[in-house]
């Protein structure tokens, strides 16, 4: 099949999640000009969290000063994230919730960091984890150090906030710091609205200050364009246009451009946006070698690029996909074995992935359904290999709202 057309990519959630918490922290209303905020429900739900916990803050004679008032972040872990460092901050007393999924995610090291800046939170479940009950009090800043391990956005949480804080802040980061390129976006995104930040390998320093009211213009999401470039790299010819996608170092998964050339696909920068074109793709002599430690969004479009392609590849950097909105290794594997037979090794750290077949074709007569486990990221994966398969189907398909609200219209546009 041959793709061809023009796609309408989503803005970044995370670029506007940032911008969204700066405003709020700022005290102005986030001005983007010409461009928009993401529609995706994650962003949707953060500027519906951000006016309720602004309006509830308030004085109030008809509600007690001690009323515990319930925040819940549903399934959103940057939402969560962000949210718990800005009501340790805001007067009142709040109870940070979310799915039964959502409370079963790691939040330790940011619970932890607070406290020893001075944050009175307490686990109302298990110790690390939502819910929380959270007492607003005045946050002085300092020096700290935290585990960043399993998310960079406890990093992204604390330096948001920093600026506010009368001693700012100085951050250490330890050992095995993941995904740190949306570190460095929140670190951009901040000095853009006037914040003065240094950034020295393992330490940031934010010095105390104020933001100031400017306009943002919310870029297109680079990973959202990962679903497109697995499509092309499934496609017999391809001449698509991604509408808006510029070179962003702001986004690291920009990187998907240079590493599916290993897969025959090229990029072409254009005044609109991006062009997907197809080529022969490289012979490999060996394994494709992918470290998804500052990358791990991309994880499920390159994996299922892999199987379909029959190309086998080391995956790493992957420890901490287990703690997405699914277990993204496990629910990848899951449904790719309903059509591939594939040699899989899967480790802590690391998954090689061997030779792969399509299983027997009389298998594949009814349409195939995936599941999606609940993980926007697996659906839209999955629904990919409908170029190799064809029709295929995904169970509750509207969890692709969480990033890309849009991606089905798009996808029957193009396909």
């Amino acid at each position: 099949m041959k793709l061809s057309g023009s796609v309408c990519l989503p803005t970044s959630k995370s670029e506007s999640n940032r911008a969204l918490m700066i405003a709020a922290y700022g005290g102005f209303p986030l001005e983007t000009g010409n461009g928009e905020l993401s529609e995706a429900h994650d962003t949707v739900l953060m500027k519906a969290l951000l006016k309720q916990t602004s309006l509830q803050a308030e004085p109030s004679a008809s509600r007690c000063s001690t009323e515990e008032i319930v925040v819940d972040c549903e399934d959103a872990g940057t939402a969560s994230r962000f949210l718990m460092t800005y009501l340790a901050c805001r007067p009142g007393t709040w109870v940070l919730t979310g799915t039964p999924r959502m409370c079963q995610r790691p939040m330790a090291p940011l619970i932890e960091t607070l406290r020893q800046l001075g944050a009175d939170i307490k686990c109302l479940d298990t110790e690390g984890k939502l819910p929380l009950k959270i007492t607003g009090t005045r946050i002085s800043g300092g020096e700290v150090e935290i585990d960043a391990s399993k998310s960079s956005q406890f990093v992204s949480s604390l330096l948001l906030a920093a600026p506010t804080w009368e001693k700012g802040l100085r951050l250490r980061l330890k050992e095995g710091a993941v995904s740190l390129p949306y570190v460095d976006m929140t670190v951009s995104i901040m000095r853009h609205f006037g914040a003065f930040v240094e950034r020295h390998d393992a330490e940031i320093v934010v010095h105390p200050g104020t933001y100031q009211s400017r306009q943002y213009m919310v870029s297109a999401d680079w990973s959202a364009a990962s679903y497109w470039y697995e499509m092309a790299a499934l496609s017999e010819d391809c001449d698509l246009m991604l509408e808006g996608l510029k070179p962003d170092p702001l986004q690291g998964d920009s990187v998907v451009a240079e590493l599916y050339q290993s897969f025959g696909v090229q990029t072409s920068f254009e005044p609109n946006g991006v062009r997907l074109t197809k080529a022969v793709a490289a012979s490999l002599d060996k394994p494709l070698e992918l470290d998804f430690s500052m990358k791990p969004d991309l994880f499920p479009a390159v994996f299922v690029t892999c199987v379909a392609l029959h190309c086998p590849a080391v995956f790493r950097g992957i420890q901490n996909l287990s703690l997405k909105e699914s277990d993204r290794v496990d629910s990848i594997i899951t449904e790719l074995s309903k059509v591939y037979s594939f040699d899989c090794a899967v480790n802590n750290n690391e998954i090689i992935l061997g030779s792969s077949l399509l299983m027997n074709q009389n298998r594949l007569n009814n349409v195939i359904v995936f599941r999606t486990f609940d993980d926007h990221r697996v659906a839209m994966a999955l629904s990919g290999l409908s170029l190799v398969l064809g029709p295929v189907s995904v169970d509750h398909p509207e969890v692709v709202s969480k990033s890309y609200p849009t991606f089905w219209k798009e996808r029957m546009h193009i396909l």
